[in-house]
């Protein structure tokens, strides 16, 4: 077995050295200096709903609270054919916030990329926010910042951070943690000019940039990628920019999923644009992630199995818990949520096998939209 674990220990290496070089990059990447007073720019939110009468009211209560300039912002909120009640809710938000608003209402789905397509049009702004339904924000200043990052580095996409909102238990810890690696990986890969994570729960982007990628015509059949197949798409284009976003007030939050049902089905329909994302850097990373927590879970099997001979597998158990640990210890120290290091340990040996579980399913499963 020893010449197996010099391949689990290369392959353990080649894992430390790519999650250290995007760690190098996060630490790298300045955090943004807000500037004094400036005046606010046009800025256009689309939100694209359905069925999110649990969080709608929040959503829109905390934009409606941003300290900007009610002239010069707008919403557009699609409801997308919603049978709860989004739509009421979000009216009576809308009506008494003084703010300059249009509600779309789709007599049937159609999904998230076609919603926002169809209201570009209806944007009276050229620098554009998408926001998902079920997040908040809890600084007054994140309209702000994000319009004065954008004022003092234009670019054809700004990158904004996503956590997870607060909560309690195993379930929830999984989901922050993977959420905080992967924000740090996001910021990380931005540094180097090379990013392959963004998330439409907070991105800005102008209309020019959504007009030159065909407003998602190449990928439009696929219901999930607004974000990452579009950034994908922006960087096929001849001098296009794109930048992260490094500061806490730009955090967006958003909600844990309750139940592993839920959860899995999630993770399902997120990887399964990756089948169509050309990116070798996101499919090497998805394949050596996928091969180190298999790796991982043999390893602990193994040491069960040949207690008396188990040494080598330990020490690759602890060599990824560490590795793993120290991404989160700082990724966690911007996100301003360290407690999660309490729940490291036990989400260390729940993880790989999620990770192995969702990869699998996002092969042989067909995912199942809202």
């Amino acid at each position: 077995m020893s010449g197996v674990f010099y391949i689990l220990y290369a392959l353990l290496l080649v894992y430390a050295s790519v999650l250290f070089w995007l760690a190098y990059g996060f630490i790298k990447l300045k955090r943004f200096q807000a500037p004094g007073v400036t005046e606010d720019m046009g800025i256009t939110i689309i939100i694209c709903a359905r069925n999110e009468e649990k969080h709608i009211s929040l959503c829109l209560n905390t934009l409606v609270k941003q300290d900007y300039d009610a002239e010069k912002l707008q919403i557009i909120l699609i409801n997308d054919a919603s049978t709860d009640n989004t739509l009421r809710q979000a009216e009576g938000i809308l009506r008494r916030s003084g703010l300059q608003y249009s509600i779309i209402t789709n007599a049937e789905q159609k999904g998230k990329k076609k919603s926002i397509a169809y209201a570009m049009q209806f944007a009276h702004h050229d620098v554009i926010i998408s926001r998902d339904a079920d997040t908040f924000t809890r600084h007054e200043k994140w309209l702000k910042t994000l319009a004065q990052f954008y004022a003092q580095h234009p670019a054809d996409m700004v990158i904004a951070p996503v956590a997870l909102s607060d909560n309690f238990g195993i379930m929830w810890a999984l989901q922050a943690i993977e959420n905080n690696i992967l924000l740090l990986f996001a910021a990380g890969s931005a540094y180097y000019h090379k990013p392959f994570l963004c998330s439409g729960a907070n991105l800005m982007f102008t209309k020019k940039a959504f007009e030159q990628t065909g407003a998602y015509a190449s990928h439009l059949h696929i219901a999930s990628g607004d974000d990452v197949l579009f950034m994908e798409e922006l960087k096929k284009i001849p001098g296009s920019k794109i930048s992260y976003l490094k500061h806490e007030d730009a955090l967006v939050y958003t909600f844990p999923c309750y139940s592993l049902g839920e959860l899995l089905r999630q993770k399902t329909r997120w990887a399964s644009k990756f089948k169509v994302n050309n990116n070798p850097l996101n499919f090497s990373l998805a394949v050596l992630g996928f091969l180190v927590n298999l790796a991982w879970l043999f390893c602990l099997l193994y040491g069960f199995y040949k207690p008396l001979n188990n040494s080598h597998s330990l020490l690759f158990v602890v060599f990824k818990i560490l590795i793993d640990f120290l991404l989160l210890f700082l990724a966690s120290g911007f996100v301003k949520n360290r407690f999660l290091l309490w729940f490291s340990l036990p989400v260390a040996c729940v993880y790989p096998l999620y990770a192995c579980l969702v990869a699998l399913r996002s092969v042989f499963v067909k995912p199942k939209w809202k």
